[in-house]
């Protein structure tokens, strides 16, 4: 009797462990895949980007609470907020939302807001994006 208990916690044991191994995902999988120098594609490099860092917890440009009015959750975001349209296709330093990934902006502060600076990587890939057009659809 004692053995077919210990059978069956082993086996529980390793059902369970299985299952965390299988569900744990991957770091190598973490963020957005890497970013090319030109060419960016707003589904492809941008979004995962807003997402990671701008729309998911403890993000504040979340649809259904969008802070300042900005929503960076949607497939096909507006780019305009309560301060108006926050990306100029075309010009980077004078849109918005690349201002604030690398100052405050009169008293808007640095984003993401309390968490710290997007990397070097990030913050070239959104104003090249900018610089390229900002096109979403793609």
């Amino acid at each position: 009797m004692v053995r077919g208990i210990q059978r069956e916690f082993l086996l529980s044991f390793l059902g369970i462990l299985f299952v965390l191994f299988f569900s744990c995902k991957n770091n190598t999988d973490a963020g957005p895949p890497p970013l090319p120098e030109k060419n960016l594609s707003f589904s492809q490099h941008i979004r995962p980007i807003f997402l990671d860092y701008c729309a998911n917890a403890p993000g504040c440009h979340r649809a259904q609470d969008a802070a300042g009015g900005l929503d960076l959750e949607s497939p096909f975001p507006t780019l305009i907020g309560n301060s108006g349209k926050v990306v100029i296709p075309g010009d980077p330093e004078h849109s918005l939302l690349f201002q604030v990934l690398i100052s405050n902006v009169g008293d808007i502060p640095r984003m993401p807001l309390n968490r710290p600076p997007l990397g070097e990587s990030y913050i070239r890939a959104i104003e090249t994006w900018i610089a390229e057009g900002a096109k979403i659809n793609n």
